[in-house]
């Protein structure tokens, strides 16, 4: 990767180092696109941030000419200072202002500040967006008893990390690590990155799930499941 801003090598989680990142202005840059994001893919990566943060802090993105192709990030809660908030992949079906665009949301996790493992899933044939937190797809449907297609509590919330009829296109610029591509300004990662890995084909929730806790010296290579 080619380091700005002042990101540079340090402590991360898995093996020798990982990326530091200030929440600035560093980021890296990946030279060449390794998939083609309009057909199945899947990028993984552990992140943690330095501290929460009141705005949006981007962990990676693949760039289009005009909009990312995915961005993930984390986006905290009002008021938050214990580390709460979700990770959330935005996901424009085109590279143009005021494409349709979906959001994963996935609160599975503990604290920002704790090490998070980070999976997005693309599966171009079922047209589905999955983002798995330390290999957990989080699903939770409200309650419906009766059956009227509505919850039972009005102020229940389905919260499924996952989004069909979702469709994405090709980047044909070079992936970003700890930013997004300037669809909002301000959104650089604060914390280490690490150990990004991005696979052709859209890995199943056994594969996902296998990475987190079997990745210490592990080639970049499809991992073990059914």
């Amino acid at each position: 990767m080619n380091l700005h801003g002042g990101a540079q090598l340090g402590p991360g989680w898995i093996d020798a180092s990982g990326l530091r990142l200030n929440g600035v202005g560093s980021c890296a840059e990946i030279p060449v696109v390794p998939v083609d994001t309009s057909s199945s893919f899947t990028v993984t990566a552990w992140a943690r941030a330095s501290e929460p943060s009141d705005r949006p802090m981007a962990v990676s993105n693949a760039a289009g000419r005009k909009r990312s192709v995915f961005a993930l990030r984390f986006l905290s809660t009002p008021d938050d200072s214990e580390g709460f908030g979700r990770w959330e992949p935005t996901l424009p079906e085109a590279d143009r202002t005021g494409a349709v665009t979906r959001q994963v949301s996935s609160r599975e996790f503990f604290d920002v500040r704790d090490w998070n493992h980070l999976t997005v899933v693309y599966d171009s044939a079922a047209e589905q967006a999955r983002l798995h937190i330390t290999g957990i797809l989080q699903e939770f449907r409200c309650p419906d008893d009766d059956g009227d297609g509505e919850p039972d509590d009005s102020t229940c919330r389905d919260e499924v990390a996952r989004a069909d009829a979702a469709r994405m296109f090709r980047a044909d610029g070079p992936p970003q690590v700890g930013r997004a591509m300037s669809d909002t300004a301000g959104e650089y990662f604060a914390g280490p990155i690490d150990d990004i890995r991005v696979f052709r084909g859209a890995l199943n929730e056994s594969r996902v799930s296998w990475l987190p806790s079997h990745c210490f010296g592990l080639p970049t290579e499809v991992p073990a499941g059914n």
